[in-house]
């Protein structure tokens, strides 16, 4: 009776101590868990300050170079990111006082005609006169951004006059297929963006700033070919793109979306190592949303499924039916390997 109240005891005693270590186990692991979200978020978060720092110190410089548009347009990305940031806001503000009068990117001023005296009609002078008026309107079009009228001016007035102010009407429609190219990679048809900005390059070497646009769009372009038909290739293009201009055609939030695509497809097939690095990567994403349980529960199953060993390896086999190399190999082509038996002993 007493052996078995002892009995009783140790076990009730070995209960109390699993019960204190699971407690203790389940306090740490809920701990780390803690620690790990708030580090997860923390990187996150500096991820994310470091890309809006990027993006208006190079707004700054854009203005102080005159491209107040782009400089816009990263700022208003920053901006939606980090409303009251004031350094963004005091540059925002500044972008849009200077460009407060539109131009195209490489414009310049249109000089004011001079005043000249109506000749009689059919005359060279008429006919001058009439070019110099019309190419004057088409510059004004051009300053307030009516391009396609501006497009379609300036080649008629090429086509009736093709010799009068052929360089000055070269520029002007150059800026002209340099805006509506813009305005058009910045919208739906990024290919005829492209087509128009193909144009301009026709006409004279384009700008800075036209050209790094351009090699965004081509990037943008690359990435959907394969956007959602082929990760590795897609997610080439983007994490090139986001980076360099997050703020073009939600290039950051397409590599984000690859990400967790690739991520998770390899997860639902039990690949946890690959979903790790995917997810890993999509977490320092500039805006990415916290997905520390799905890169934890990553993490631990690529833990589990790539045991080190703890011991000496046991249990092998001696290699048997080898025989001893004497003398030297003959020689064979490249890649064929060749039998040798034993030397005769003499």
């Amino acid at each position: 009776m007493e052996r078995r109240q002892r009995k009783l005891r140790i076990v009730g005693l070995a209960l109390i101590i699993i019960a204190l270590l699971l407690g203790v186990y389940i306090t740490v692991a809920f701990l780390a868990y803690q620690s790990g979200q708030e580090l997860q978020a923390e990187r996150a978060e500096q991820t994310r300050t470091a890309a809006i720092a990027v993006q208006v110190e190079r707004a700054r410089e854009e203005i102080a170079e005159g491209n107040h548009r782009l400089a816009m347009r990263r700022l208003e990305w920053v901006l939606e990111r980090e409303p009251e940031n004031a350094t963004a806001i005091a540059l925002m503000a500044e972008a849009q006082a200077a460009g407060a009068t539109p131009t195209a990117p490489g414009q310049t001023e249109t000089p004011e005609s001079a005043p000249t005296v109506e000749p009689a009609d059919g005359t060279p002078e008429a006919d001058e006169t009439e070019a110099a008026r019309e190419l004057s309107r088409l510059a004004n079009l051009v300053k307030a951004e009516e391009w396609d009228e501006a497009i379609t001016g300036l080649l008629a007035l090429q086509n009736q006059y093709p010799d009068y102010e052929r360089r000055r009407s070269d520029e002007l429609l150059q800026d002209a297929y340099i805006g509506l190219g813009l305005e058009e990679l910045y919208g739906e048809q990024v290919e005829l963006g492209m087509y128009y900005l193909g144009l301009a390059e026709g006409l004279g070497v384009l700008p800075q700033e036209v050209r790094d646009q351009m090699l965004w769009a081509e990037l943008y372009l690359g990435g959907m070919a394969y956007y959602g038909v082929n990760w590795d290739v897609s997610l080439f293009y983007f994490r090139q793109l986001c980076p360099a201009a997050p703020f073009y055609q939600g290039a950051c939030e397409k590599l984000y979306t690859l990400l967790m695509q690739a991520g998770d497809s390899f997860a639902a097939q039990g690949e946890w190592c690959p979903a790790q690095s995917y997810y890993q990567e999509a977490s320092s994403v500039p805006g990415a949303e916290n997905i520390s349980q799905k890169l934890g529960q990553a993490r631990q199953g690529c833990a589990d499924a790539t045991p080190t060993p703890s011991g000496p390896l046991t249990d092998t086999l001696p290699l048997t039916g080898t025989l001893p190399l004497t003398g030297t190999l003959p020689q064979g082509p490249p890649g064929v390997v060749t039998e040798t038996a034993p030397a005769e002993t003499p």
